[in-house]
C-alpha cells in the first residue's frame, strides 16, 4: 500500500500528497463513498461551494466521496487520471510521480449550475481557468452568446415598441 498524506494544498484547501515515488500506470486510490442518484447528490450539496461527487457510468449515479481520493485536487496538467474498471473508479498515475508531489487529475466537469464558473486554481501553463471540460466550456460559451443575442433582440424590440406609442 502506498504511503499518502492529506495536507494543505496551494491548489485548493487540502490535497493528497505521496510520501514515496509512484511509477507510471500504478493504481493509487479508489474513489469510494455512497452511491446515490445525481439528483440526491445535488440536493445534498445544494448551496455549498464544493462537492465530492464523482459521476459514474452515464452520470446518473454519483459517488459521494469519502476517504483519501476525495482530496485529490483538479489540475489542467495532472499527474493522474481516473478510470472506471468493473463499476469502480480508480486514480491511476499518468507518469512517474516523485515523493512529495500532490496528486491531481483533470476533473473534466460536464454539468453544474448555469452561473457556476468552477474556477481552476492549478496555475499550470496549460490552465484553462475552469474545471469544466473543454466541451462543456464551449457549450456554455454558445449558451451565453445565444442568451446575450436574445437579450439584445428583446431590448431592441422593447425600444421600438416604446417609440411607436
Amino acid at each position: 500500500m502506498l504511503r499518502l498524506i492529506i495536507r494543505s494544498s496551494d491548489i485548493h484547501a487540502a490535497g493528497c500528497f505521496t510520501l514515496e515515488n509512484i511509477s507510471k500506470g500504478t493504481r493509487i486510490l479508489e474513489y469510494t463513498g455512497e452511491r446515490v442518484t445525481k439528483l440526491e447528490g445535488n440536493n445534498r450539496y445544494e448551496g455549498r461551494p464544493f462537492t465530492y461527487l464523482f459521476g459514474v457510468g452515464d452520470g446518473e449515479v454519483v459517488i459521494d466521496g469519502h476517504g483519501m481520493a476525495m482530496f485529490v485536487n483538479h489540475s489542467c496538467n495532472p499527474n493522474c487520471e481516473t478510470d472506471e474498471i468493473e463499476d469502480r473508479v480508480y486514480i491511476i498515475a499518468l507518469r512517474d510521480i516523485a515523493a512529495g508531489e500532490e496528486l491531481t487529475y483533470d476533473y473534466w466537469l460536464y454539468d453544474g449550475d448555469e452561473d457556476d464558473e468552477a474556477a481552476c486554481h492549478c496555475d499550470s501553463k496549460r490552465c484553462r481557468g475552469s474545471m469544466y471540460s473543454p466541451e462543456e466550456l464551449r457549450k456554455r460559451r454558445r449558451a451565453a452568446a445565444k442568451k446575450k443575442k436574445q437579450q439584445a433582440k428583446t431590448s431592441t424590440q422593447g425600444k421600438k415598441a416604446s417609440r411607436s406609442r
